[in-house]
């Protein structure tokens, strides 16, 4: 059972909600996009370049479609990580829109 308590003891966020809410705020954003796009989603612990192989296997074998890909994290900076490929922090939810670098 989620409590205060548990949020206070245990390090990091509740992963099982974190996910769930940005779920929901992508399906928010998606229904009002006349782009037909897919979610796709993997969780980690840790951001590291392996956490990108998905993304970079996506970009090299669909290269007209790939436009750019996104690991979530819990850090303060959005972070390169090759072309088109970030990590940027959880907080853009609740701090507006993250600008990122072209």
């Amino acid at each position: 059972m989620l409590s205060q308590e548990s949020l206070n003891k245990n390090t990091g966020l509740p992963g099982n909600l974190v996910e769930t809410f940005v779920l929901g705020e992508l399906l928010k954003h998606l229904a009002f996009t006349e782009k037909r796009l897919t979610l796709w989603h993997y969780r980690t612990q840790s951001v590291d370049g392996k956490d990108f192989k998905g993304l970079r296997h996506l970009q090299e074998t669909e290269p007209d479609k790939f436009q750019q890909g996104i690991v979530l994290y819990t850090g303060n900076e959005v972070i390169p990580f090759g072309e088109k490929l970030f990590a940027v922090p959880l907080s853009v939810w609740w701090d507006g829109i993250a600008k990122l670098p072209t």
